[in-house]
């Protein structure tokens, strides 16, 4: 089902603007993310970032405005999460316009590997390490799908003009000398030209430049993109074992900064054991959801993990312009009883009289003209569009100088300037939910699914663990979420899930700590509902269930095996058609692996895939049927994969191909495919 807000897997880019002379800006994208307990290390590289000012333009159409890294530059995601940001790239320069389209070019892990992956640890520049059963760290390459096409990302943000450029052009005739503005890139180089000025100065108006600043995120979320898959004879495992690799399926939601807000607390962790992730933190995330346009379940808008010491701070949530936004909280972990915090909701973003924590901007100024004076107008989490907020900057009259920070830049000089948002970034319009202390689960247990052979889930699915609070008028909420094998059609790794009752209660204000109260959902303590979901498909089904073995007890010896369940499929989504694409393989004679998988993506997204084992080594066409066509996203590139049956950890091909597969107005394709 098409959202305005997507599920997210945890990672968000931020942008910051500013525009000068009328004629570019300050850019600068950082990262931050939500990881999956099972992973110690997410480490992600980027080489570019694009921009477009069309929302349909496909990666290899014209119009993007292109900005390539003299230096690469890697984040981790496990680091970079709750609340913290890590730089990829400062002080792009980029023309004012209203933007519709972001894309991030990673640099493929096959590639060698770069100075800032080595130095962050990393043994391939995009990489997924986990913990195996023996606790040893296991350093995957973090898979992608056409990396040189990038990862493509919907968004409305408006690059302003500043006053700058205004005053230029309002000039009473006063020359000045040509203006040179040289800009630092924090740790990192950008491959950007100086930027010249020229022109005319108004002198003795009263008035001077101002920095106009903006921002937006990019906000991604592991938890539901990293899909961890088997080869060759391995089947599902439990975690702690071994997997045979791992790819990452972007589902990349765009924010900006000066319309967000965010929600932070405490968790009381004494008194619970066994609750560690690999990465050392507690096994618990916090998630904000919404409801779905039809109203019959919640769905996640963003995650975080929580830090060790128990508190979370999730940001960014999208914020309305004059009315409260509002979410539900679900607090979750196999280890815990989870914990439901209804009706939280976060001020309009330029409402500076909110009296939440932390609600001042320091990205621009804040007008309490729309702030609501009650909290009856209460909506579902919507995405804000519309112009940029406009920062204050700082004037000084009839001097014509600008201020950037803590750096004068005078018109007719030339300074190097170090912009004051390379500092951290620090997360506004947060509320708080006081302080909560989680209770213990009496056990947790592991649970899988499968599918009949006709009933093939969309290869970028993810399976949803459903549950209803007691009481009328409830939909379920999703507890946890987690990407499917997209070769094997199953969990590589088998979902935990706690035996708990729920505990759940209800938003007061700011600060204040929330009472809750215990309580077996609808579907039993330990139950819960199993639906998939995917991009461009609807989701599924609700009311397959999934129960706990009958001993979940956490010390069992040997433990039961995971429960299974079979979910039904998922339907293309309302307004596309079924399409068909039919792939023909011509193996080159040095390539004699004789298993494969035939991978489509959107925008870097996995969509779909099929086997190529019977076409493998010796060449023949295949068909994939029922791909979702008729709309603008029905745009697909193809990535292929493959290995020895033999060997199929040490022997695998990944080759991926520029030829577009455009479905947007046709209802079949055909793609010719040399592997080498």
């Amino acid at each position: 089902m098409t959202r305005t807000l997507f599920a997210p897997i945890a990672a968000a880019l931020l942008a910051s603007f500013a525009a000068l002379g009328g004629c570019s800006s300050r850019t600068n994208v950082s990262a931050t993310g939500n990881v999956p307990g099972f992973y110690s290390h997410v480490y992600i590289t980027a080489q570019a970032v694009w921009f477009n000012q069309s929302a349909t333009a496909g990666p290899t159409d014209g119009g993007w405005a292109k900005f390539p890294l003299s230096t690469p530059a890697t984040v981790d995601l496990i680091a970079d999460s709750n609340g913290s940001f890590g730089y990829l790239v400062n002080d792009l320069k980029l023309t004012p316009g209203t933007y519709s389209q972001v894309r991030l070019i990673p640099v493929d892990p096959s590639t060698p590997l770069t100075t800032s992956a080595q130095t962050a640890g990393a043994t391939f520049n995009c990489e997924a390490d986990y913990v195996d059963a023996q606790g040893v760290t296991q350093q995957l390459p973090l898979e992608l799908l056409n990396p040189n096409l990038g990862i493509g990302v919907p968004a409305s943000v408006t690059v302003p003009v500043g006053s700058l450029g205004q005053a230029l052009s309002a000039a009473n005739n006063a020359s000045v000398a040509s203006t040179t503005t040289t800009t630092t890139n924090g740790p990192f180089a950008v491959n950007s030209p100086t930027t010249t000025t020229t022109g005319t100065a108004s002198t003795g108006i009263g008035t001077t430049p101002t920095l106009t600043l903006s921002q937006f995120a990019l906000s991604i979320d592991a938890a539901r993109d990293l899909s961890a898959f088997n080869v060759g004879t391995q089947s599902g495992t439990p975690t702690g074992t071994s997997i045979g690799g791992v790819m990452w399926s972007p589902h990349v939601t765009a924010y900006d900064l000066a319309k967000a807000g965010g929600v932070q607390g405490t968790l009381i962790l004494t008194g619970l054991t066994n609750i560690s992730a690999a990465s050392g933190v507690p096994d618990i995330a916090v998630s904000a959801e919404a409801l779905t346009p039809d109203n019959s379940r919640w769905y996640v808008v963003a995650s975080t993990p929580v830090a060790s010491d128990g508190t979370f701070t999730l940001y960014p949530l999208p914020a309305n312009n004059s009315r409260y936004t509002y979410y539900d909280l679900v607090i979750h972990g196999a280890g815990i009883a989870t914990i439901i915090i209804k009706g939280v909701y976060i001020p309009p973003y330029n409402c500076s009289s909110s009296g939440s924590s932390g609600s001042s901007s320091s990205y621009g100024s804040s007008s309490s003209t729309n702030c609501p004076n009650t909290i009856s107008n209460l909506l579902p989490a919507t995405t804000t569009t519309g112009t940029t907020t406009t920062g204050t900057g700082t004037t000084t009259a009839g001097t014509g100088t600008m201020t950037t920070g803590t750096t004068t830049t005078g018109l007719t000089n030339t300074t190097t300037t170090t912009p004051s948002d390379l500092q951290p970034v620090q997360p506004t319009n947060l509320v708080s939910i006081g302080q909560l202390t989680p209770r213990q689960a009496p056990s947790s247990y592991t649970a899988n699914i499968a599918q009949s052979a006709n009933q093939q889930l969309p290869a970028g699915a993810a399976v949803a663990f459903l549950q209803t609070l007691s009481g009328s008028a409830q939909v379920p909420y999703v507890i946890e979420s987690t990407p499917i094998d997209p070769i094997n059609q199953n969990l590589a790794v088998p979902q935990s899930l706690s035996t708990a009752t729920i505990d759940s209660g209800t938003y007061v204000s700011s600060g204040a700590n929330v009472t809750v109260t215990s309580a077996a959902p609808k579907e039993s303590a330990g139950s819960y509902q199993v639906a998939a979901t995917a991009p461009l498909y609807n989701d599924g089904t609700l009311g397959i269930l999934v129960h706990p073995p009958a001993s979940s007890s956490s010390s069992a010896s040997p433990p039961p095996p995971p429960p299974v369940v079979t979910i039904s499929t998922l339907t293309l989504a309302t307004g596309s058609t079924s399409a068909t694409l039919a792939a023909t393989v011509h193996p080159t004679a040095s390539a004699r692996n004789d298993q494969g998988e035939l991978l489509v993506s959107n925008n870097g997204q996995l969509i779909a895939s099929t086997s190529l084992n019977n076409v493998l080594p010796g060449g023949g066409t295949v068909q994939l049927t029922g791909l979702p066509g008729g709309t603008s996203s029905s745009l697909f590139y193809v990535t292929v994969r493959t290995w020895s049956s033999s060997s199929p950890s040490n022997t695998v091909t990944r080759q991926w191909f520029d030829t577009p597969v455009d479905l947007r107005s046709a209802s079949s394709a055909s793609i010719e495919l040399t592997l080498n």
